[in-house]
């Protein structure tokens, strides 16, 4: 395996381990911000200002941070419960 394999292997873990709590603190926040304002999800993405819909979208559209976002979702899950 040629060392540039390894490299990029190595950043892509780190970022991948990297995001984890960064999903894992949005999707913390998105869910208690549904609780506050009793909300459904559709009806709050709506209220959404332009820049709140940009941070999502950069936060959960990029790709690269299906896997995080998937194990930090996993992660909620088990703390709080399939609420």
């Amino acid at each position: 395996m040629s060392s540039a394999v390894v490299f990029l292997g190595s950043i892509a873990l780190f970022y991948f381990l990297v995001m984890i709590p960064v999903q894992y603190s949005y999707i913390s926040g998105i869910k208690d911000k549904l609780k506050r304002t009793n909300l459904s999800q559709e009806q709050l993405f709506e209220k959404m200002s332009f820049e709140e819909e940009q941070l999502h979208f950069s936060i959960q559209g990029n790709p690269f941070n299906i896997p995080s976002t998937i194990v930090a979702n996993l992660i909620y899950k088990l703390r709080h419960g399939n609420n």
